[in-house]
This record gives C-alpha cells, structure tokens and sequence, in this order.
C-alpha cells in the first residue's frame, strides 16, 4: 500500500482532444501550472494515438512554441521531463526550481488524438507505508487469553464471608506495637517514681 504524504494541489484532470496536424511540429496542448521547488508532479498521459508528452519551464515553452509556429525545431530543449511516441506516460518529475511550468501533449500525426491527462503537484513522492493488520484469529486467541486470566483471578478470591487475612495481620501488627508502646510508657514511669 501506498500515501502520498503532505498537501495535494489538482493541476489538471480530463480528455483533452488534440487535432491532427498537416505541419511538421504537430498540434500541441499545454497546461500551465505553479510550481515550487521541492514540489513533485505526479501522473499519466494515455492517448488513443502516440504523442509526445512534456514538462518545462514556461521560458523554455515561450522559446519553444515560437520555433514550432516558426516551422523550427519541433523538439524543445531542457525540459525537466519528456516521454516521446508514447500511448502512456506514468510521471513523477520533481520541480527543480519555483516558477510556471507547462505540461504539454504534442500530437505529431495527422489523425486527431484523445489524450487522457492527470496531473497533481505534491509536497513529498508517494512513500510506501507499512500497514500491521491484526487478524481475527489473533483477536479470539487474545480475548480467550483474557478470558482464562479473569476466570483464574476470579477462582483465586477468597469465599468466606469472614475477615481477610491481610486484614487480620495488619490488626494484630498495630495492636502488637500499641501494647509494647504501652508497656514502654508504663515502664518508664515506674523508673521515673521509684527515684
């Protein structure tokens, strides 16, 4: 089993239709989001058709998106992650540094496409987390325990309604002490008025 731990921000989550391109750079869709260093995006990309599938800075898809109208490079440089001729991408790209970031699906054929996209930023990956499960046999093995020891303390207590024995010590203890206090007492007077 796995959590993700920390806060979850929802960056984008749908069918996105990307019509077939007649150029050489294809139809693309971006999405852009905030991102902070440290953060983490994580999700998929499924399509009906392959694609190639982005993140990058958005100075990088500013530089980017201008060659592609441009008829230039068709392949963006220094992007953070990249996936190409794909049907689906799982993804789980840390942010480098805080800013605006694309996700961009790039549809390079001339039939349209249905991407699927998911895409959450999270403060921490998805850790996995140990989970202990007590099972029922355990349980009734616990509770039969608990049973026999009540039972067995139960059977030990005394069924005389008379005096306990503790008690009866403790009482002879003090009466003991009493009198030999008593007879000190006495004694001592007697030394005392004989001079």
């Amino acid at each position: 089993m796995t959590t993700t731990a920390g806060q979850t921000t929802p960056i984008f989550s749908g069918p996105v239709p990307i019509p077939g391109t007649h150029g050489v750079c294809g139809i693309y869709f971006p999405q852009a989001f905030n991102g902070t260093a440290g953060q983490i995006l994580v999700g998929s990309v499924t399509a009906n058709s392959p694609v190639n599938v982005y993140v990058m800075t958005a100075a990088v898809f500013q530089a980017w998106s201008h060659q592609v109208v441009a008829g230039g490079n068709c392949v963006p440089s220094s992007v953070v992650a990249t996936e190409k001729n794909t049907t689906s991408y799982n993804f789980t790209t840390p942010i480098p540094s805080t800013g605006v970031y694309d996700l961009v699906v790039n549809n390079l054929s001339e039939s349209a496409v249905t991407a699927q996209v998911n895409a959450n930023l999270t403060s921490s990956a998805p850790s996995p987390v140990t989970v202990v499960a007590y099972s029922t046999v355990t349980q009734q093995m616990i509770q039969t325990l608990m049973q026999t020891s009540v039972q067995t303390h139960t059977t030990q207590q005394p069924t005389s309604s008379g005096p306990d024995m503790i008690t009866v010590a403790g009482v002879i203890i003090v009466i003991v002490v009493i009198a030999g206090l008593a007879y000190l007492a006495k004694t001592r007077r007697g030394k005392t008025g004989s001079k």
